[in-house]
C-alpha cells in the first residue's frame, strides 16, 4: 500500500507499472517518496515561517498544509511531465523550466529551515540590531528635545549671570562706603559724613534691587527648571512608548535579513 501511495506521488501510470518488474515499481516509488518528503519539508518550513508572522499555531498549520500541498502538486508535475527525448538538447530544453522551478522550491523550503536551524545565531544578530536601534532611537528622539532644553538652560544661565552681576555691583558699593567711613578712600576723612551717607543710601538701594532681582529671577528659574523636567519626562515617555516596536523587530523579513549576515556556506549546503 505504501508503495502504491509513493507511485501515485510520482505521477506515474499505476496500471502500466502493475505489469512491470519490481525494480521499475521501486524506482517510481523512490521518485514519489522524494516528492512526498519534499512536500513534507515544505509544510514544516512554511509552518514555522508563518508562525513567526501570525504567532498562532493553528493558523500556521493550516496555511503550512496548503503550502505543502501546493509544493507537492508542483513537484509531482515536474517529475511526471519529463519525458524521454531523442537527443540531449531536447531533454535539456524540456528540463530547463522545471530546473528553475525546482530551484525556486528549494529556496522557499530551505530558508525557513535555515531560520530554525540557526535560530540562536539569528537571535544574537537581532539582539545586536535591536541594541543599535535602541541607541539610534534615543539619539533621534533627543534631537527633538535637546535644542529646547539647551535654550532653557541658557535662559537659566543668563538669569543667574544677571543676579551675579548685580551682586558684584552691590558688593562694590559696600566696599566703597565702608572705605569712606574708614577714611581709606573717597574724601579720605574718617567718620560717617554726608558722602558716606550718600554712598550708603546708594548701596542700600542696590541691595533692595538685588533682593527683588533674586526673588524675580528665582521664580523664573524654578519655572524654567520645571519645563526642563517636563521635557525630560516627555522624552522618557517617548523612548518607553517606542521601545516595544523595537522589541518586536523579529518578524520574518528581519530574520531573513539576519540570516543573510551569517556565514553563507552552511546555508548553501542546506539549499543544495
Amino acid at each position: 500500500m505504501l508503495q502504491r501511495f509513493f507511485i501515485f506521488c510520482s505521477g506515474a501510470d499505476t496500471e502500466i507499472l502493475q505489469t512491470c518488474s519490481n525494480g521499475e515499481r521501486n524506482k517510481y516509488a523512490g521518485i514519489g517518496a522524494t516528492v512526498f518528503f519534499t512536500a513534507a519539508m515544505a509544510f514544516i518550513a512554511s509552518g514555522y515561517a508563518l508562525y513567526t508572522v501570525f504567532d498562532n499555531v493553528y493558523t500556521a498549520i493550516f496555511f503550512g498544509l496548503v503550502w505543502g500541498l501546493l509544493i507537492f502538486n508542483l513537484d509531482r508535475y515536474i517529475v511526471s511531465t519529463i519525458k524521454k527525448r531523442d537527443n540531449i538538447k531536447s531533454e535539456l530544453l524540456q528540463a530547463a523550466p522545471r530546473i528553475v522551478l525546482a530551484i525556486i522550491i528549494a529556496i522557499v523550503i530551505s530558508k525557513p529551515l535555515e531560520m530554525k536551524i540557526f535560530e540562536k545565531e539569528i537571535n544574537q544578530v537581532l539582539l545586536e540590531e535591536k541594541n543599535a536601534m535602541t541607541l539610534a532611537n534615543k539619539e533621534q528622539l533627543a534631537l527633538q528635545y535637546t535644542p529646547t532644553i539647551e535654550g532653557l538652560n541658557q535662559e537659566i544661565t543668563d538669569l543667574k549671570t544677571e543676579i551675579a552681576t548685580k551682586e558684584a555691583e552691590t558688593n562694590a558699593l559696600y566696599d566703597t562706603y565702608i572705605s569712606e567711613a574708614e577714611g581709606t578712600a573717597g574724601t579720605g576723612l574718617l567718620g560717617k559724613g554726608p558722602v558716606y551717607k550718600e554712598k550708603r543710601e546708594k548701596h542700600d538701594a542696590y541691595l533692595a534691587e538685588l533682593d527683588q532681582l533674586k526673588e524675580t529671577n528665582g521664580t523664573k528659574i524654578e519655572n524654567l527648571e520645571a519645563q526642563i523636567a517636563a521635557l525630560g519626562t516627555d522624552y522618557n515617555d517617548a523612548v518607553e512608548n517606542s521601545q516595544p516596536i523595537i522589541d518586536g523587530f523579529d518578524g520574518l523579513m528581519a530574520r531573513i535579513n539576519a540570516l543573510g549576515k551569517l556565514p553563507w556556506l552552511p546555508s548553501f549546503f542546506i539549499f543544495l
